[in-house]
């Protein structure tokens, strides 16, 4: 897969990722919300949406960067190959006509 198109595929995957994980209402309307059920005196899911927007989302971000440095180092080893793989031959022809004179 192209690298450009890798990094397009995949910040869409963490930009939903990121939803999920930050807007914790609909997992609040999916699983039910107990207000009996308290975390340190907060209802369940206030505390699910405290935990998810610290954790969660700064989890994600880490997992975002380290990925996100790989696909340039992946980046910038590609566009090395093509530019060795054009500087080669030029250079090759250079030196033949520099010995020729």
């Amino acid at each position: 897969m192209d690298t450009y198109r890798k990094e397009i595929v995949h910040t869409l995957l963490f930009f939903f990722l990121y939803l999920l994980v930050s807007h914790t209402a609909v997992w609040a309307l999916v699983f039910g919300i107990d207000n009996g059920n308290r975390v340190l005196g907060f209802p369940l899911h206030y505390f699910a949406a405290i935990a998810l927007a610290w954790f969660g989302v700064v989890g994600v971000a880490i997992w975002w960067n380290v990925w996100a440095d790989r696909l340039d180092a992946e980046i910038t080893s590609s566009q090395q190959e093509v530019t060795h793989a054009e500087s080669v031959p030029g250079d090759s022809v250079l030196a033949a006509s520099a010995k020729g004179d």
